[in-house]
């Protein structure tokens, strides 16, 4: 009977995007360490069962483990398989560290984060947003409006609007950063949404946002994205406020 990886892992992954294989690669190989799916010195499984599970081909895989292998991530043992490396080089812990970080932060912190980035970010955009990043931003809106009394799918699509404004902001390290947070962002908002009334003054900052960076106006965009966050660090105080009094 065949060997079995020293890892279990839950079957086949969504399939990669074959433009920029080895990133992904990369980025699969991160996720499943920061999981714990993967740990430094454990084994990969064999290269069939690997390339079935990202849903690639062997010799795009062969490639992705090569560059691997060059970045020290990971080590091949001969006659024993191909191991994650005891020690990982810092340009690939560091992002984990950086989520150990987030996760250990006060709310009054993130938000403080918040209005200095994604301030920043809206004045990016609205100087390159394409047509598709508006296109992208608008569906985000009117997704937000037909989800209105559905709270989770509300602030999925609220959360994806924030992110839309990093990817149109077109700075790959800040697009990265806001996507690390997002989830922390979702459960952040679960906190602070309230009803009716919330989700309307969400819809009427998101409009205000939009329509700056539509029509490339920085400083509109920077004030109504700062405002926004204003808002919801303030309703977020109010309610803990009021939690605290109970």
């Amino acid at each position: 009977m065949p060997k079995k990886s020293a890892i279990a892992l839950n079957g086949k992954m969504p399939p990669i995007d074959r433009s920029g294989i080895t990133e992904l690669v990369v980025e699969r190989i991160k996720n499943l360490l920061e999981q714990g799916d993967l740990k430094a010195g454990s084994r990969l499984p064999p290269e069939r069962e690997l390339a079935d599970m990202l849903d690639i081909s062997r010799p795009s895989l062969r490639t992705a483990l090569k560059a691997l292998s060059v970045m020290g991530i990971i080590r091949a043992k001969p006659g024993a398989g191909t191991y994650i490396a005891d020690s990982l080089p810092e340009v690939f812990t560091e992002p984990m560290r950086f989520m150990t970080l987030i996760n250990h932060t006060s709310d009054e912190e993130l938000f403080e984060a918040r209005l200095i980035i994604e301030a920043g970010l809206a004045e990016l955009a609205a100087t390159r947003a394409t047509a598709t990043d508006l296109k992208n931003l608008a569906h985000e809106i009117n997704a937000m409006r037909a989800a209105v009394g559905d709270e989770e799918k509300f602030l999925r699509h609220d959360v994806r609007f924030h992110r839309a404004i990093a990817h149109a902001a077109g700075n790959k390290i800040m697009t990265g950063v806001m996507d690390t947070i997002a989830e922390l962002l979702f459960h952040m908002r679960r906190q602070t949404i309230a009803g009716a009334r919330d989700f309307q003054s969400t819809l009427d900052w998101h409009l205000k946002i939009y329509a700056a960076i539509k029509q490339h106006d920085a400083p509109r965009a920077k004030e109504a994205i700062t405002g926004h966050l204003r808002e919801a660090l303030a309703g977020w105080q109010q309610q803990r406020g009021g939690q605290h009094q109970k």
